[in-house]
């Protein structure tokens, strides 16, 4: 069975917007012409599911034996391939509880792990059955915290910066891994989509890069790495085999071969950190904290603004909508567009949504200019059509 995931990601990193492609395969496909072909349909359905008012920031696209399926991160569609274009086979709600999820297959069906919406972030397992076109709840999952995870034969080996577990799908259990791999670092808004999940490696999109040996368990981190490509350049296409990328700029005109082995000499190794070293981890942990007062000190008394705000905004905020509007800083919204963030873009009737709307935007400002002195989200006449405002994200 092959298994081929396509993603595009349409994200922020500070003020430049970008696009990417993320196909995985088992280095058979090679033929440009197709994968082209794939590209162009899927941004197509992005085109037509956006104008919905449904934000996307990926597409995943699945193979399962010659089929292949596409699912709009965020929205609970399913588009089979026929006839060199996609048609949507899902019956069921357009749009659910899985933005940020982990798309993929195990043993011939299409599952979805984690995400978050209605007011919470999940690590549920979701079964698609294609006989009925509906998603289908995994219940042994439905209590599970926010974790990453990368696929294993049984299912998913997740876990975060307390817990280590194994999730079997083939006999629907859940197993606490005492000696596996943990997160250093607590990861309080955990996005998928900020994954790539190599044969060997599982990498991590964050402040710093993360890159882990699926093998050993070793961490590795780093600032500069040509992984963070896809942050600055406009569209583009990976295409992922084993433990290579192959990354096509540009709608895919300029080619650049990658290997994740090659690109640990870019990282710094994370020493392991064991159960005897938590009060000292505990300790060392409020040393960020005491040097980010320091220098939101410094910022109110001019001269090292910029300094604060680097180093302030690794902190974590305890907001999910605060945490995911960091990455939109410097972009104009649209009212469907915040409200997708915010998750109240169901909300009815409109007074409810409205207030709801003002509720949230108030305390997330309030949040951010206690740190900076300034608010994160400022409402503006929309410059088209002054009827209408959007929102600007920073930068005002």
């Amino acid at each position: 069975m092959k298994h081929l995931i396509l993603l595009l990601f349409i994200c922020v990193a500070h003020t430049q917007a970008y696009s990417q492609v993320v196909y995985r395969d088992d280095g058979e496909l090679t033929d440009s012409a197709e994968l082209r072909m794939l590209f162009n349909e899927s941004i197509k359905v992005l085109d037509s599911t956006n104008t919905t008012g449904l934000k996307i920031e990926r597409l995943d696209i699945l193979e399962v034996g010659n089929d292949k399926y596409l699912l709009p991160n965020g929205a609970m569609s399913v588009y089979k391939w026929r006839n060199n274009t996609w048609h949507n086979i899902c019956k069921g709600a357009n749009r659910g509880f899985n933005y940020g999820n982990k798309a993929f297959v195990h043993k011939g069906k299409i599952y979805s792990f984690g995400g978050y919406g209605f007011w919470r972030a999940h690590s549920m397992l979701i079964v698609f059955q294609e006989d009925l076109g509906e998603w289908e709840l995994l219940p042994f999952t439905e209590n599970l915290e926010t974790l990453f995870g990368w696929l294993s034969p049984e299912g998913i080996i997740a876990f975060n910066n307390k817990k280590s577990i194994e999730i079997n799908i083939n006999s629907q259990y859940i197993k606490e891994r005492p000696d596996g791999f943990k997160l250093d670092y607590a990861q309080t808004f955990i996005l998928h989509w900020y994954t790539i999940d190599f044969e060997n490696y599982y990498v991590i999109y964050g402040d710093k890069l993360t890159l882990i040996d699926k093998i050993t368990g070793q961490h590795y981190e780093s600032m500069q790495t040509p992984f963070r490509a896809y942050q600055s350049n406009g569209k583009g296409m990976f295409r992922i085999f084993g433990d290579s990328v192959t990354y096509f700029k540009n709608d895919m005109d300029h080619r650049y071969d990658l290997s994740a082995k090659d690109q640990i000499q870019f990282f710094e190794i994370v020493k392991k950190t064991n159960g005897n070293s938590y009060p000292l981890i505990m300790l060392l942990s409020l040393i960020p904290v005491t040097i980010g007062a320091y220098l939101i000190y410094r910022k109110r008394t001019k001269n090292s603004s910029e300094a604060a705000i680097l180093s302030d905004e690794t902190m974590p905020w305890n907001n999910k909508y605060l945490e995911a509007l960091i990455f939109e800083k410097g972009k104009i919204l649209s009212v469907d567009e915040l409200d997708t963030i915010l998750e109240i873009i169901d909300i009815i009737p409109a007074e409810s949504q409205r207030f709801k709307r003002s509720t949230l935007i108030k305390e997330i400002n309030r949040l951010y200019s206690g740190r900076h002195d300034v608010d994160l989200i400022f409402r503006k006449h929309d410059v088209e059509d002054g009827r209408k405002y959007v929102y600007q994200i920073g930068n005002e």
